[in-house]
């Protein structure tokens, strides 16, 4: 690596001796030969003693104009960046613990153009939550400096601060024409959201898990304990808007349903060798035969939760019945993130954020740029649009008549008081709410409901393949119709 970063020094010093030198180097490096003096060119007429530019710049600008110029040549990736000193500064600070959140979950990477960064989670009972940040807002400004034209790591970084400090953001949400503004006191934030419940009437058990941490293969590892000894009819785990974590906490959730040594994911250099490899490092956690087990993903499912659910989809799909590896995905194609990124050190207190491999599951298969296929694909319900809610609230019922009748006991005092009361809902109980109306996880019950009763009217059906071949020949949610004309 620090040969490539030494030769463009090299050639720029000697540039008299290139045709020498050309003989011996890649087509690449000879292209950077031949731009290396138009670069020098560009120096000398912008920057240099005798230099041409309307007026003399100084040592800050010149230090931001070759930034930039740095910035140009390394972003050949949208994961891949130029570190200024100050960004590395402020990296270092946020790296030390030393500075605190807001507490929300934001895509793992931004297009600097973007003219703002969407929220994707909050974190239970942070001081966003608490300040009425909401899941799908769209941050726009951070105190005087608007988003577009910052990389993530920017607006992370100007997000953090001092314990109690205040930042102030400016949000664009569904249905308002106008910028949101709200004043977040920064503090400590809890490294995961999670939440388990038990859905009696169809003795199914759900765990969420937002992000992976340290704490992450304590509550599946008990929420599957507790599953398989009470014998219940299928688990269900959410990992909708989880974008990574500790890659660790996958790996060793991965470990309690595949055998010990099992590949869960390998990377690639350029030359397309593996440099690396992960394997599971435990026995598998006993498990009851045959409890079907869904993972929940969409959109935002992002690297290390990609990694997770699609190799155990990849290990179900080649199962044989004696594993027991019921394993299906549901919901919609996860982001596709599977690069790997190195922060190395450079002159001048400056950095080069790099992509440097790629990740890919077990059976040389690739996420990058993919992401994971479920098995079932189904899309979250979508509210009715803003023109369908007011055609409704204008026109679509009695009550918006003018004198309209109300019966004995009108319900409007009682319909405040509880919306009163849902405001005042701890997390979990607001959470429970969602998910009780979730149209995903109510098809995913449906899918788990429908294969009971099948393995009841078919006991030999035990192969994964089987059973995956029974749902989507019964269950025809996210599947394209057959349709055969009937002639007169």
């Amino acid at each position: 690596m620090k040969l490539y970063v030494l030769a463009p020094l090299f050639l720029l010093t000697f540039i008299s001796n290139s045709r020498v030198i050309q003989s011996t180097l890649s087509p690449a490096e000879q292209q950077l030969v031949e731009l290396s003096q138009t670069l020098n060119e560009v120096f000398s007429l912008m920057y240099g003693s005798n230099a041409h530019y309307y007026k003399k710049l100084t040592a800050k600008e010149v230090k931001e104009g070759m930034e930039e110029a740095f910035q140009a040549l390394a972003h050949r990736d949208p994961h891949s960046s130029f570190l200024g000193s100050d960004e590395c500064k402020s990296l270092t600070e946020k790296m030390s613990g030393q500075f605190f959140g807001i507490g929300i979950l934001l895509p793992g990477d931004k297009d600097p153009e973007e003219e703002f960064v969407p929220v994707i989670e909050l974190v239970p009972n942070g001081p966003a939550e608490k300040a009425g940040l909401k899941g799908g807002d769209k941050i726009i400004q951070i105190d005087e400096a608007v988003v577009k034209g910052m990389k993530l790591d920017e607006v992370m970084t100007n997000l953090k601060g001092e314990k109690h400090t205040k930042v102030t953001i400016k949000a664009m949400r569904t249905n308002h024409t106008e910028p949101l503004e709200f004043t977040v006191i920064r503090d400590i934030i809890k490294d995961e959201i999670s939440a388990s419940f038990y859905i009696e009437q169809h003795d199914i058990y759900y765990l969420l898990l937002s992000v992976f941490s340290e704490k992450s293969i304590k509550h599946i590892q008990a929420l599957l304990q507790d599953a398989y000894k009470k014998e219940c009819k299928g688990i269900i785990i959410d990992l909708r808007n989880n974008t990574g974590g500790l890659f660790e906490a996958a790996l060793d959730i991965a470990g309690l349903f595949l055998p010990k040594g099992s590949v869960v994911a390998t990377t690639k250099n350029r030359d397309n060798k593996v440099i690396e490899s992960w394997k599971t490092t435990r026995k598998p956690l006993p498990r009851k035969e045959g409890t079907p087990i869904f993972f929940l993903v969409n959109n935002y499912t992002a690297s290390s939760a990609e990694i997770l659910s699609g190799s155990l989809q990849l290990y179900a799909q080649k199962s044989k019945p004696k594993d027991n590896l019921n394993v299906f995905i549901v919901g919609t194609e996860t982001f596709g993130k599977g690069s790997v990124q190195e922060v190395i050190p450079l002159s001048g207190e400056c950095a080069l954020k790099m992509t440097t491999s790629l990740y890919y599951l077990p059976f040389d298969t690739c996420v990058q740029g993919k992401g994971i296929t479920p098995d079932f694909s189904i899309e979250n319900y979508s509210p009715p649009s803003e023109t369908a809610r007011w055609m409704r609230d204008q026109f679509g019922r009695e009550s918006v008549l003018k004198k309209h009748i109300k019966p004995h006991g009108s319900a409007d005092e009682k319909k405040a008081k509880k919306s009163k009361k849902e405001e005042e809902l701890p997390w979990k109980e607001k959470r429970k709410e969602l998910l009780a109306q979730d149209f995903v996880l109510q098809n995913t019950v449906t899918l788990i409901d429908l294969l009971n009763v099948g393995k009841k009217a078919n006991p030999k059906m035990l192969s994964h393949s089987d059973q995956l071949s029974f749902l989507k020949s019964t269950y025809m949610v996210g599947q394209k119709i057959t349709l055969k004309e009937l002639k007169d």
